[in-house]
């Protein structure tokens, strides 16, 4: 029976297991399949989530919410490519042992070839076993380390995501954000002060000295409680199964270095090729919608349109005529925020009737509105505007904005231009945020 030697022991590997080891193959197809046909479904759900956070959370929170979407992006587009791979490396193992099973021998001599050509082939190509044995501790490895590295990932998205609604509550309470931050980051320094701690006690300097023999592994496993609280025993195992037999090669550094170069572009990917994620910066998000000159043909199918709306929408349902129109302003919580935060108009008093309170405090926000919103169309700024509370409902989800009706506007035959400035500042210059909306009348 098959020894397996570790440090200090001997211990015999039981024939079933022997057995699952040499048949993985079977199930980690299967598992595969089914993994890469989860992971594509994650695009759409992160991409959902991100509608959530931009509708629904803060400035200040977005920042955090950006950080964690390209997180959340880099884990499923690396889940998506390494299972792949994995299955690409699957088949042709497969693939090749089929061949060796039909061609047993391997390269068989032949008058059709030189000898020299066949010599030489045989010596570059002969070792056929050696490939499909590569071959199988390949695909056995990636399916590792791929569930090892997934759950290191889902374990780091799941603390984001806690700190995610921390920052929204505490802000939420009042708190001032920059206070906000202070406190997660001084909940989070212990444990990167103790990470820094265990990793300098490696050192070979220190390693052997009686206060890291005593301190640094109850220190290693307080952190890894900590870091996985899913899964910890699996993720801890495998992750040091797999550093523990190439952490003496010279190589080590350099995957290391090769893992974090791709991550990187996996991030710049995601950044460049959603828009979603561009519109967590605050600056992209003033900067959208600023174009005077840029026609809004994706809103022109109010329909079919599935992404947030962060520039005007006409109205189309009232009609479009010198008596009237009809534009509805996106209002996201990035900007409610400040347009209740800023209002001048008292509070509604707490201690009155629950029904006659909400109306009053809907009532103020319609006020607010007023003084947070300026419209101007073809330069011309509009003061007698009406609004309404309106949501409008599309894949994106339920958009909460305000309906604008502007009585007798100075139309134009042919093109004109609707401008619109809410009160919100932007981060740096303070300047109000200007979106404009380009449109034909006839």
């Amino acid at each position: 029976m098959e020894q397996q030697v570790t440090d200090n022991t001997v211990t015999r590997k039981p024939k079933w297991l022997r057995k699952l080891e040499r048949e993985s193959w079977q199930p980690e197809l299967i598992i595969s399949g089914a993994a890469i046909f989860g992971s594509l479904q994650l695009p759409d759900l992160i991409t959902q989530m991100e509608h959530y956070f931009l509708l629904n959370y803060d400035r200040d929170t977005l920042f955090i919410c950006y950080i964690a979407s390209m997180y959340w992006r880099i884990l499923t587009n690396g889940l998506i490519v390494t299972f792949i791979f994995h299955f690409i490396v699957r088949a042709l193992w497969i693939g090749l042992a089929g061949l060796n099973s039909v061609f047993p021998g391997g390269f068989r001599t032949n008058q059709r070839f030189s000898a020299h050509f066949q010599k030489n082939m045989r010596e570059e190509y002969g070792d056929v076993d050696g490939l499909i044995a590569r071959l199988d501790r390949l695909g056995s490895g990636i399916f590792g380390v791929a569930f090892a590295v997934s759950g290191v990932f889902l374990n780091f998205g799941l603390i984001g995501l806690l700190l995610i609604v921390l920052h929204s509550w505490l802000v939420g309470q009042g708190v001032p954000a920059d206070r906000v931050l202070l406190i997660i980051g001084l909940c989070l320094a212990p444990l990167l002060l103790l990470s820094l701690i265990s990793m300098v006690g490696h050192a070979e300097r220190f390693r052997d000295t009686a206060i890291v023999r005593r301190f640094q592994w109850p220190v290693t496993k307080v952190i890894s409680r900590a870091t996985y609280p899913l899964g910890r025993h699996f993720i801890v195992t495998s992750t040091n199964l797999v550093t523990s037999f190439y952490a003496d090669r010279k190589t080590f550094t350099w995957y290391y270095l090769v893992g974090f170069v791709g991550l990187m572009v996996i991030a710049l990917s995601s950044v460049l090729l959603n828009d979603n994620t561009r519109l967590f910066i605050d600056r992209v998000y003033h900067r959208n919608g600023a174009d005077s000159l840029l026609l809004s043909t994706s809103y022109s199918a109010d329909e079919s349109y599935e992404g947030i709306y962060y520039r005007p929408v006409l109205d189309h349902t009232q009609g479009l005529s010198e008596a009237g129109m009809m534009v509805w302003i996106p209002l996201p919580e990035r900007e409610m925020a400040y347009l209740l935060g800023d209002c001048s108009i008292p509070e509604v008093d707490d201690e009155l009737p629950r029904e006659e309170r909400q109306q009053l405090r809907w009532q103020r926000i319609v006020d607010c509105g007023k003084e947070y919103i300026k419209i101007a169309l073809n330069g011309r700024p509009q003061l007698d505007f009406k609004l309404e509370r309106q949501y409008r409902e599309n894949a994106a989800g339920s958009q909460y904005g305000m309906r604008a009706f502007l009585p007798d506007p100075p139309l134009a035959a042919g093109k004109n231009l609707l401008e619109v400035t809410t009160a919100y500042p932007h981060e740096k210059t303070g300047a109000p945020r200007t979106a404009y909306l380009p449109f034909y009348h006839y």
